[in-house]
């Protein structure tokens, strides 16, 4: 999958995603798969910016709502901290088309990890 970081005016990140042949499934549009993988990664780098050097995290559930079919253009995903507790951090994402409906949005919990270095 071919994804771009952008920071935007207001400081918040998004990640584009250029729609490719390889992404489509059989039906004609993008699988499902690449969707919930854009929306992990939009949701992961909104956490990373929570945490600490020391800190990393890594996904234990994702719960994503598909509300539109998409086969061409370009993906944008954005993601953002709801709760960052002790062990545990919870964000939210929204993946929007070039006409800038709404494809899908989803949450994520991760789980803190102290980095070994």
């Amino acid at each position: 999958m071919n994804m771009t970081t952008e920071t935007r005016v207001d400081g918040k990140i998004q990640i584009l995603m250029k729609i490719t042949d390889d992404l489509i499934q059989f039906y004609g549009n993008v699988h499902g798969g690449v969707i919930a993988g854009l929306m992990d990664s939009c949701i992961a780098v909104a956490i990373n910016q929570e945490l600490t050097p020391e800190e990393g995290a890594s996904t234990v559930e994702m719960k994503l709502n598909y509300l539109r079919s998409v086969n061409q253009g370009t993906l944008r995903g954005e993601g953002k901290v709801i709760k960052k507790g002790r062990n545990i951090i919870v964000g939210q994402g929204e993946i929007k088309d070039e006409e800038d409906n709404l494809v899908a949005f989803g949450t994520g919990t991760f789980i803190i990890t102290e980095l070994t270095r």
